[in-house]
């Protein structure tokens, strides 16, 4: 054998030729040569030559390690794993360390203008029915009445009531005051073919004469008149067969009588929130313009009218209530404010009037209004009354002119649609719940959602995939066809007719959210099944599962032992770039308000929480983040599959 020392021999003075010896020891020589320059080579590089059987070596070419090494080259899939890692970190993680919840209301002081009073001259008079029971007649027929009194110049008018029959006369009484006397009725209805009475009578002793003037009635004639023995009858030729005939009570009969009372004044009694009753009121307004003195229930009353408001006085002279033109309600339409703030108002809006101004304000001291809009009270429980400054403003609706007051109080109020702050980085929503925790709870949702989802499609795909790969035949057509039905259902309605259902039923949310996740995955299976189909199809046939059938195994186990396995590579790509889709998927519905119910938060319906154009402009700081989140889920998701596919394919270059 050669000597291994070959540091001495000279390349030169070796000859070659085609004999034994000579030809091994230029072998040995040019082997020795190459390992000498690895050697050196490797010296160099500060490494250790490999050689086959180093543990290294092997641990190199494990396919896992060379998987993930070709995965973590990846810088886009690099990127998306972050993006991935800082999401779940915010929504999972984030939570139990962010001090609110997703359902905490918060609340701040702001100025809210709140409506105290309505101040305005009213446009109707108030009826008050003294010796006819009018109440359901035609709506308004007094004002007409009125108003063709006016009309008339003040002169007395008869108005007739179709519906009861009565002859009313127009009188005023004072300002804003009328009367209207019953002066007559209704008698008869007579057929003007026949002469016959047909409903009420005729007096025996005119009624010939009545006939005899509906028989002589001209061509054209509507109304005729007739005085008889000094009672006035009125006939109105209503068509060509009826006639109705109306009497006119003489003077001084006793049936004159005063029908009914018109007013446009108003009461304001001096006790806040007493009601002075009707019989009060007439008998006030019967005196007004006349001896200025009433009784009633055995009070006598007299109105003072030497100020600018009528008073009306008790017989010690205590002022009992007030006449004005002038009606004040509050915002609930109450008459609940007493008189001296009425008079302030009132002497108010008369300055305004007499300096044709639209604006103006007072000082007064108002009751304090909770945060429930209800009345402070002291703890004797009286109203705790605040001074403030009360602005009137006036407004014109529909021709009528009102005086509106109102205030600006400090108090404490939902914090809707708050701005970004030290307290609430991104705001606050239309419900008053912190943003940044709805987000971090909204992500748990639908990424969870995701996750559930895809697992549920690949759990059936794989099942029904790997029967349809492995069996082939009537199996594989069967499921084929299951799968091309699968294809065709629309997800979109269904889960739309689902939602109306949850809706009826009234299903708590978190019972929507199961069910939805469990639809969407049934309905999502048949891809993946369809994937797995394809990859057994090819794998049955190789020599590896040949011996596995060799050696007795059952089918079950072929199937999930060895056939699935092998196509895992694929599926863990599919499920990868499935997810962004699912949250995507889950965003729309929850946006088109078929996914999870307030107040619990998904990514979708927080947008949705904003979705007109308006709210859109003004709320940028709830949708844009949300927005964002859910691009970058989906981006991160589909870098992670690409990377994930690159990394198991073969073809890759190491």
């Amino acid at each position: 054998m050669a000597d291994n020392n070959h540091d001495n021999l000279n390349y030169e003075d070796v000859n070659i030729d085609t004999t034994g010896e000579n030809v091994n020891l230029l072998y040995e020589k040019l082997k020795l040569k190459e390992e000498t320059e690895n050697a050196a080579k490797a010296a160099e590089e500060g490494d250790q030559p490999m050689r086959l059987d180093d543990a290294s070596r092997v641990k190199v070419l494990s396919p896992s390690r060379l998987v993930a090494k070709r995965f973590f080259r990846n810088k886009l899939a690099m990127v998306g794993l972050i993006i991935l890692i800082i999401l779940f970190t915010l929504c999972f993680l984030g939570p139990l360390f962010y001090p609110y919840k997703q359902t905490q209301k918060f609340t701040g002081i702001n100025d809210i203008e709140r409506e105290y009073a309505v101040c305005g001259e009213p446009t109707s008079f108030v009826r008050y029915f003294l010796n006819t029971d009018e109440k359901d007649d035609v709506r308004n027929y007094v004002d007409s009445y009125i108003k063709d009194f006016e009309d008339n110049g003040g002169a007395a008018i008869q108005r007739k009531n179709a519906a009861t029959g009565d002859i009313f006369e127009v009188r005023k009484l004072g300002e804003d005051v009328y009367v209207l006397y019953l002066v007559g009725g209704k008698l008869c209805s007579v057929d003007r073919f026949t002469n016959e009475v047909t409903t009420g009578e005729l007096p025996a002793e005119h009624k010939s004469q009545i006939i005899a003037a509906i028989t002589n009635a001209q061509r054209g004639d509507s109304k005729l008149e007739l005085t008889l023995d000094g009672h006035t009858y009125s006939i109105e030729l209503v068509s060509k067969g009826t006639a109705n005939v109306y009497s006119l009570f003489p003077e001084g009969d006793p049936r004159i009588v005063p029908g009914i009372l018109a007013s446009k004044l108003v009461f304001d009694s001096h006790n806040a929130g007493e009601t002075l009753n009707e019989e009060f009121q007439v008998a006030a307004l019967t005196a007004l313009y006349d001896t200025k003195e009433f009784t009633i229930d055995g009070k006598k009353y007299t109105i003072d009218t030497s100020g600018e408001e009528d008073l009306i006085k008790d017989e010690a002279g205590t002022v009992t209530a007030g006449i004005s033109q002038y009606a004040i309600r509050s915002r609930e339409g109450k008459d609940s404010f007493d008189i001296e703030f009425k008079s302030t108002l009132v002497a108010e809006v008369e300055t305004m009037i007499d300096k044709n101004e639209r604006d103006a304000s007072f000082e007064y001291s108002v009751p304090q209004l909770n945060n429930e809009g209800q009345y402070d009270r002291d703890e004797a429980g009286n109203i705790v009354l605040v001074p403030e400054t009360l602005n009137i403003e006036r407004k014109e609706v529909a021709g009528e002119v009102r005086y509106h007051v109102s205030y600006n109080q400090r108090t404490e109020v939902w914090s809707l649609f708050e701005r970004p702050s030290w307290k609430h980085l991104l705001g606050t929503d239309g419900d008053s719940y912190d943003v940044i925790a709805r987000i971090m709870y909204g992500g748990r949702i639908s990424l969870l959602v995701g996750f559930v989802v895809v697992f549920l499609e690949t759990i059936l795909g794989v099942l029904m995939g790997g029967l349809a790969g492995f069996f082939g035949g009537w199996v594989d057509t069967l499921i084929m066809r299951l799968v091309d039905i699968f294809y065709c259902i629309p997800t979109m309605p269904i889960m739309i007719i689902l939602a109306s259902v949850f809706d009826q039923q009234q299903v708590k949310p978190y019972i929507r959210l199961l069910w939805m996740m469990v639809v969407l995955g049934i309905l999502g299976w048949s891809g993946i099944a369809r994937l797995v189909r394809g990859q057994i199809l090819s794998l049955r046939e190789q020599e590896f599962m040949t011996a596995a059938e060799a050696t007795g195994l059952k089918t079950g186990r072929r199937i999930f032992k060895h056939l699935v396995p092998n196509v895992m590579p694929q599926l863990i790509v599919s499920m990868t770039m499935g997810l962004g889709g699912v949250i995507l998927l889950e965003s729309t519905l929850s946006y088109l308000g078929l996914g999870v119910k307030h107040p619990y938060a998904t990514w979708g319906n927080m947008i949705n929480s904003v979705s007109d154009i308006e709210s859109m402009k003004s709320y940028t700081y709830i949708w844009i983040p949300v927005g964002v989140l859910i691009c970058l889920a989906v981006i991160a998701f589909n870098f992670v599959g690409d990377g994930l596919r690159d990394a198991f394919d073969p073809k890759m270059k190491r």
